[in-house]
């Protein structure tokens, strides 16, 4: 049995002369002239056996097999272009294919070998090339949902096919039948997922189309798209729609569910795959958190799906699987035909810390994606695992996971580990009915504001310490464009809240000369005369409003705070002058805490400084105030 990395490995002969993002554009159709050599359509002449009879002019008569090969097979019509044309060392190109001609591979065995070459190159390559290597496990997970045993099966974006060849091999599994539909916007793309189909053995029973997914649907029938039994796409995360007009022209009915927004093809490639599936077709999409809870016409096309009710799961996986990004991901499962007992209900699995890390990479094995199905299947309940919500509960049509399964344990500093309960909701009200505003800060960078000289002062991060402004140390900025910088100025008194990190800062605006920006680091909050500034300091500081408050961030790698969302955090609603005392028990006790610190430091100082009179050290240093 050959070893599955034997293909990569014969590929390290090429580094000499080629860049390893052009390996595979180089050794698949090298490889396929000799897997093709089984079938009885293949040209003898053609083969690696009668390339390699004479040395010379290796190149020429490499381009003359690729062309009889096409004429021969016409699945196969024009993917050999995708063969580098710059000439390479004839000696290398001559020993390689002496290598390769020697291989005796079993249809399994070039499958497995393939499977591990594509994923070791786009490894390799990382963030040049990633986008068009979905991750196995991710393809794995998404087609063990699906379960495509017979039927037909659809992906708009497959990339280089990975995921067309991972419901063929779970059809395998399962002794069924399943014929296959793909198209793909890029040459290069699509032409390695025919050679990866050709190798996994599936390309007869697949119709792989070049061309827009969702500008020229490839797949058409009575006035609208094909319908399928089962869709699965991984599309361009955030890609901007580059006709926007034509493809409301030629919407074909796929967007029921509201305008997709022009800045975001997302909810178009969902919406286009829904429409692609039969009354009782399933699909799965890989998305990005801000598919989820996104506002404007995005969020009115999730509410009207909710509506539907053909949302049946969603699924947060772990931030890293993918080589050229680490922004988290999810799996959105749509049925049209969802059970009974989950009609008006969504499944949330958190299966962010579903991985295993091999050095710097992160993957989720079997045992991962074994108890994620087995969740999704069997509709089970886990505590911090999974959950169902009823659709009456959903709000805004948020639908990141996290807003439903919530840790009800905290570490906060001074307490430590703080369990949460839930009865403080009773006397509470939204902060959007005490604050009289809740603003953004001003976006900050070398493009908006000079940094030096200016009539602006800007608070950042790194200005707020221990809950305190250094207002002495405030970097002074002259604007570079005309930005509505009234709406970024804070005032006495408003409280600020960093909306960046795992660590929260809080601040309450002290009295201040001449004009203070707030930075996009932070969210500013406008009290009012509802409520007192240093009694929603200290509120939003205590274990409950650090609870609420890790609750709305959102984000694995960087988390952040919407202003949104930080005006459905509750506050407790007292009388004026009570939050007043309180708010000055909560100062004094700060104050008489940094007071016995001070003494204990200057007690520590002076018992030290005898001793190292004792040691007869003392005289030989001095301490200057």
């Amino acid at each position: 049995m050959v070893n599955e990395m034997y293909l990569y490995q014969i590929t390290d002969m090429l580094r000499s002369d080629l860049n390893i993002e052009d390996y595979k554009f180089w050794t698949l159709p090298i490889l396929s002239l000799k897997y093709l050599e089984k079938d009885n359509r293949f040209p003898k002449e053609a083969s690696l056996s009668e390339i390699i009879k004479n040395e010379s002019d290796t190149s020429n008569r490499l381009q003359k097999a690729f062309d009889l090969v096409e004429q021969n097979f016409q699945v196969l019509k024009g993917i050999y272009k995708v063969f580098p044309s710059q000439k390479v060392n004839q000696n290398l190109l001559f020993n390689f294919l002496l290598k390769v001609n020697s291989l005796n591979l079993t249809t399994e065995e070039w499958a497995r070998s393939i499977s591990s070459l594509l994923y070791n190159l786009y490894r390799v390559e990382g963030k040049r090339n990633g986008a068009l290597y979905s991750p196995k496990s991710i393809n794995q997970l998404g087609i063990e949902l699906l379960e495509p045993k017979s039927g037909t099966f659809y992906d708009g974006s497959p990339g280089i096919g990975g995921t067309l060849v991972q419901a063929y091999d779970y059809v395998k599994a399962h002794g069924g039948t399943l014929h296959m539909y793909g198209q793909e916007i890029n040459y290069e793309s699509w032409a390695l997922a025919k050679f990866n189909l050709l190798f996994h053995d599936c390309l007869d029973i697949t119709e792989l189309k070049m061309g827009d997914t969702l500008l020229d649907p490839a797949f058409i029938e009575d006035n609208g798209v094909t319908k399928f039994d089962y869709v699965m796409m991984n599309f361009p995360f955030s890609m901007a729609i580059r006709d926007y007009d034509r493809l409301m022209q030629n919407h074909l009915s796929r967007f029921v569910y509201g305008r997709p927004p022009k800045r975001s093809a997302d909810m178009a490639f969902i919406m286009h795959g829904l429409s692609s599936l039969k009354s009782d077709g399933k699909a799965v999409f890989v998305v990005t958190n801000g598919t989820l809870f996104r506002g404007a016409t995005e969020q009115t096309i999730r509410q009207n799906m909710i509506a539907a009710d053909v949302i049946e799961a969603v699924i947060a996986l772990p931030d890293g699987l993918y080589e050229d990004t680490g922004i988290p991901t999810n799996l959105l499962v749509l049925n049209k035909n969802k059970p009974a007992e989950r009609k008006g209900k969504i499944l949330f699995i958190n299966a962010e810390n579903e991985y295993e890390t091999v050095g710097r990479h992160k993957y989720m094995k079997t045992p991962h994606i074994e108890k994620i199905v087995k969740a999704y299947k069997e509709g089970l309940e886990i505590k911090k695992f999974s959950t169902f919500v009823s659709t009456s509960k959903i709000k805004d049509a948020d639908l990141l996971c996290k807003r439903y399964l919530e840790e009800n344990e905290i570490e906060v500093e001074s307490f430590g580990t703080v369990v949460m309960k839930k009865e403080y909701q009773s006397n509470n009200l939204p902060l959007s009915l005490l604050a009289s505003e809740i603003y953004r800060g001003m976006n900050i960078s070398s493009k908006s504001v000079k940094e030096g000289k200016g009539e602006y002062k800007v608070i950042k991060l790194s200005d707020v310490q221990d809950g305190e402004i250094n207002l002495n140390d405030l970097a002074n900025v002259s604007l570079l464009r005309n930005s509505k910088v009234s709406m970024y100025i804070v005032q006495e008194g408003d409280v600020i809240v960093s909306n960046r990190g795992a660590s929260i800062k809080i601040a309450v605006i002290p009295k201040t000369e001449g004009n203070v920006i707030l930075s996009h680091n932070f969210i500013g909050i406008r009290c009012g005369n509802r409520i007192n500034p240093y009694f929603l300091k200290a509120y939003l500081e205590s274990p409950l409003g650090q609870y609420l408050l890790n609750s709305k961030q959102i984000g694995t790698n960087i988390l952040t705070i919407n202003p949104k969302d930080l005006k459905d955090i509750t506050v407790p609603v007292l009388d004026m002058n009570e939050q007043v005392k309180i708010a000055e028990g909560f100062r004094n006790t700060v104050t008489k805490y940094r007071e016995a610190i001070r003494q204990a430091e200057e007690e520590k100082k002076q018992s030290f400084l005898k001793l190292y009179e004792q040691m007869g050290i003392r005289s030989s240093f001095e301490i200057v105030e």
